[in-house]
């Protein structure tokens, strides 16, 4: 699993986002957005990253042109305990260490 630096979203190595010949990550980026919101559910109600129903509609859209992507698995797109909190709990420490370092700049 890894993370899209501006918008928090989670991807997986083996969906072929990162490939730096397509950039297919900020293509993406509201459809992995939006997929990342499914996974934590309501445990995070701050997450914000571009109108919501922008997303939910550009995650549709891709749904319908892109049907067979890997990251549109069940188990990829679903509210799922473990994950949320890791992903969380990767995000918490990110943010503390995003303000530590511009506290120290100051």
């Amino acid at each position: 699993m890894e993370f899209e630096g501006f918008s928090w979203a989670v991807y997986w190595e083996d969906e072929g986002i990162p490939n730096p010949s397509y950039r297919l990550t900020q293509a993406f980026l509201y459809v992995i957005h939006y997929r990342t919101t499914l996974i934590i559910g309501h445990m995070h109600e701050k997450e914000n990253y571009g109108p919501k129903h922008f997303d939910k509609l550009i995650y549709k859209l891709a749904k319908i042109h892109f049907p067979d992507w890997i990251g549109f698995k069940e188990e990829r797109c679903s509210f799922n305990t473990e994950l949320a909190d890791r992903i969380l709990r990767i995000r918490n420490v990110a943010k503390w260490r995003l303000e530590k370092m511009s506290d120290s700049k100051l």
